[in-house]
């Protein structure tokens, strides 16, 4: 397949329009987490660790060699062993700074990187699995751009193919009245301070992360989401005309019950007929 490059060097799917992006961002979500992915990209994998668990369980899921989509693919931590396991990937990013960081980990270009919206993707051909990991729906911090996503999502996916999104149960989080504050260590170099605020009557949460690192002024950043409870997840996918298939509290199909913001929730879908 033959890829056009931007000015910023990434290679980027063709047939996405001028300089391979595709629609500018539809909303205010969009926003938001590119501004709050673009702060975050430079010590983004110091925070999260790559997650091999996941093209395993794709392996368990699909063919091999099959076409993956990745929402959100930020550095690569999906992507990366995803290609690793054979799998032919796409993803999706709004930070042009998180693609970057994504290049300079995959020289050998195995990932085809897209910049652009979530909320209006149309690649124009379809993927044996969609995966939107890592409460990347949760992202859309309206109704209207949830929908607008699973309806993205749903046109993207072959039609004997998978959908796999993971949220986290918001059971806790919902009865939450103050402030939770953690601190996670950005490896050998600082550490990122979190608040998360939550407004149940909307199930938006305001995530404001200041980061500290050695030798550099504070850096403070913030976004909104909203999260899903899995009968939301349903609801959006019935109206996309998709079909649960499997629940799963992990990504080695761990019975899903529930009541516990500690577990994920792995929804498993396929198009209907």
């Amino acid at each position: 397949m033959s890829e056009t490059t931007t000015d910023t060097g990434l290679d980027l799917d063709p047939g996405l329009g001028e300089a391979g992006v595709l629609g500018e961002g539809s909303g205010l979500g969009t926003a938001l987490t590119t501004a709050y992915s673009d702060a975050l990209a430079d010590v983004y994998d110091d925070i999260y660790p790559a997650a091999p668990e996941i093209a395993e369980y794709l392996s368990t899921l699909t063919k091999p060699g099959a076409s993956v989509l990745e929402l959100g693919v930020g550095t690569g931590r999906v992507a990366l062993p995803l290609a690793d396991q054979g799998f032919e990937v796409h993803g999706v990013e709004t930070s042009a700074a998180m693609l970057a960081r994504l290049a300079e980990k995959d020289p050998e270009g195995r990932i085809t990187p897209v910049h652009g919206d979530l909320v209006q993707l149309d690649l124009g051909r379809t993927f044996d699995v969609v995966l939107a990991p890592f409460n990347v729906m949760c992202c859309a911090m309206t109704v209207d751009e949830q929908i607008a996503m699973i309806h993205a999502i749903a046109r993207n996916t072959a039609p004997d193919g998978h959908v796999v999104i993971e949220t986290f149960d918001p059971s806790d989080h919902h009865v939450q009245r103050k402030a939770d504050v953690t601190t996670r260590p950005a490896g050998g170099r600082g550490v990122v301070i979190e608040s998360l605020e939550v407004l149940p009557a909307s199930q938006n949460m305001l995530l404001n992360s200041t980061l500290f690192l050695d030798g550099a002024a504070p850096k403070s950043s913030s976004t909104v989401m909203r999260y899903l409870w899995p009968s939301e997840i349903d609801l959006l996918a019935a109206i996309a005309r998709l079909e649960l298939v499997g629940r799963y509290s992990g990504w080695q199909e761990q019975p899903f019950d529930g009541g516990d913001s500690r577990k994920m929730c792995v929804s498993v879908f396929r198009p209907l007929a």
